[in-house]
Order: structure tokens, then sequence, then C-alpha cells
């Protein structure tokens, strides 16, 4: 049979479970949590819109240099993003650059004739 036995809180093979640790250990303990958890949430606020806008399939917040001037251009048939890009580009301008503000401003590039486009000036 097994014997449970008492030993002392002075004998040298007693441990305690109470060991203090130095009070900058801590700090540095709660700095680390703090800093993970203010990168949380200010990770979740940055991309939190664009993933909500990428789900349901509706554009997210507009481009910075997007925001300026606009206009509406109502879609023909025939009309694809490219040509409606050709019209609108200044000389010296990348196509390619108002091609994808086309998309961003207007939640893809599906047009159906009679939509109504929001389209970049300059």
């Amino acid at each position: 049979m097994t014997a449970i036995t008492h030993i002392p809180a002075s004998h040298p093979h007693a441990t305690r479970h109470s060991l203090r640790l130095p009070a900058h250990v801590y700090r540095r303990r709660r700095l680390g949590v703090s800093v993970l958890l203010a990168m949380t949430v200010f990770m979740i606020s940055l991309f939190g819109g664009e993933l909500v806008g990428r789900i349901t399939e509706k554009p997210g917040s507009t481009p910075a240099g997007a925001a300026s001037e606009t206009t509406v251009y109502m879609v023909q048939p025939g009309d694809t993003l490219w040509s409606i890009a050709k019209i609108v580009t200044p000389s010296g301008r990348d196509i390619r650059v108002t091609v994808h503000d086309l998309k961003n401003l207007n939640g893809g590039s599906n047009l159906i004739p009679g939509q109504q486009l929001i389209v970049p000036l300059g």
C-alpha cells in the first residue's frame, strides 16, 4: 500500500509555487502584451474594410488619388473599361492606371449598357 507523507515546508526538498519575479519582468510582460494587442487592433482596422469589401463584392474606400474630381459616364453597348479609359486618360498618363481606377471606383470590371460609371478626371 502507498503511504502519503507530508513534507514540512522547512525541508530542503520542499518546493514552493510562489516564486516572485522582479518588478521589471512584470512591466516588460505587460508592455509586450499591450504592444501585441495594439498591433492586432491596428491590423484589424487597417485591413477590415478591405476584407469586407472583397467579401461583399463592393468597393472599399476610394483610392487617395481617385477622390479628387470625377464625372459620371453612361455605359453604351460595346463599351469596355479600356475603351472608356482611352477617352478619359490625359496624354502622358498610363492607360492601365486609369483602368485600375475605373475598376476600383465602380466595384469591378463588369459593364452593363445603361450603367452609370464614376469616371476619374485627370
